[in-house]
């Protein structure tokens, strides 16, 4: 399931990108708190005629909304978070100098909540700025007692939440790895390349490209496994993904499909040139790739270019065809589908 940012909002495409967008479902949580938490205060100051802490209430409220709104209608979520961090910021310093001590209550959700929204570094500096700002403007009214409490317990604040932001970040990383990469050979994997496949997709509806695909299914490798053991089949496929990533161009991907099986999506590509890094590769498996007990090891490969108009499932078939007919012709062998 791929819901455009632009689609139009129901309950389905609510949950579907809550869930798959950090930093939207970051930036919805932050609006969903401001409207149920500082819409109270507003209308009360409003009715009390505390014009100047009306006027911040809608002022976050509109910003931190607007932001929210943004980013579900045009899918770009790094702008709006980075104008709410540094708005955050800015507006927490405000509030501790307009609503004297209750602003300093404000001050604390609003440096963690900017960790939570940009890169932890600007949220520390910025953290560190408000409060350096704060002090120098006198907003540490008070007791010294109370200015110093104000003080340290920020920075300790401040400090947590760069220490958490840090282990989310590292957590968010392993597992964009685990999701992406294939655990044997540490090639992209076969969701990767239905993602870079529906990057291709979107690319080829703004401007014309040239994309082809080479499929590479190692021959009798079943015979590996069977012979030798599953752990020899294994080194086999990390030697071979290893030299496929030696021999591609730099802008070209390497995925592993399934099993013994890879694919190769390459830019910018003709007939000849697909025909040419095919046979490369297939030459350099077939001279450098062998077994643990020391036999040959060949691949057969299949490959297509992407025509004007066709679908990706299309393309997909045609190279996997050509894959089919290179191993009932022998194996070892290369065969590039014509096209149209």
């Amino acid at each position: 399931m791929n819901i455009e940012p632009g689609a139009p909002i129901s309950l389905r495409t609510i949950k579907y990108r809550l869930a798959h967008d950090f930093q939207l479902a970051i930036i919805t949580f932050l609006g969903s708190i401001v409207l149920i938490g500082i819409t109270p205060f507003t209308v009360l100051r409003g009715i009390n005629g505390q014009w100047s802490s009306l006027a911040i209430d809608i002022l976050v409220q509109g910003g931190i909304l607007g932001s929210m709104l943004r980013a579900w209608l045009t899918g770009d979520t790094h702008g709006p978070s980075l104008f709410l961090g540094y708005f955050i910021g800015l507006m927490a310093v405000i509030a501790v100098y307009i609503l004297g001590t209750p602003g300093k209550f404000w001050f604390y959700p609003a440096i963690i909540a900017s960790f939570f929204l940009i890169d932890r570094r600007k949220a520390m500096a910025i953290s560190l700025f408000g409060l350096l700002a704060v002090s120098a403007g006198g907003g540490l009214a008070g007791s010294v007692a109370e200015a110093a409490s104000f003080f340290v317990t920020v920075v300790v604040s401040a400090l947590l939440s760069y220490v958490f932001a840090y282990r989310s970040a590292l957590q968010r990383a392993q597992l964009e790895t685990l999701a992406t990469k294939d655990a044997l050979t540490g090639t992209f994997n076969r969701r990767s390349l239905f993602d870079e496949v529906e990057r291709v997709r979107k690319i080829l509806a703004r401007e014309y490209r040239t994309y082809g695909i080479l499929m590479l299914d190692l021959d009798f490798f079943k015979h590996v496994n069977d012979h030798q053991g599953h752990a020899a089949g294994d080194r086999v496929l990390v030697d071979f993904a290893q030299l496929l990533e030696q021999n591609i161009r730099q802008d070209d991907h390497l995925f592993r499909y399934g099993g013994e099986e890879f694919v190769v999506l390459i830019q910018q590509s003709t007939q000849k040139n697909l025909q040419t890094i095919a046979e490369h590769l297939r030459s350099v498996t077939e001279q450098h790739i062998r077994s643990p007990n020391g036999s040959l090891v060949t691949t057969s490969i299949g490959g297509a270019l992407l025509c004007p108009d066709e679908t990706i499932e299309t393309w997909f078939a045609r190279a996997d065809a050509a894959l089919y007919l290179a191993k009932n012709q022998g194996r070892n062998q290369v065969v590039i589908d014509p096209g149209h």
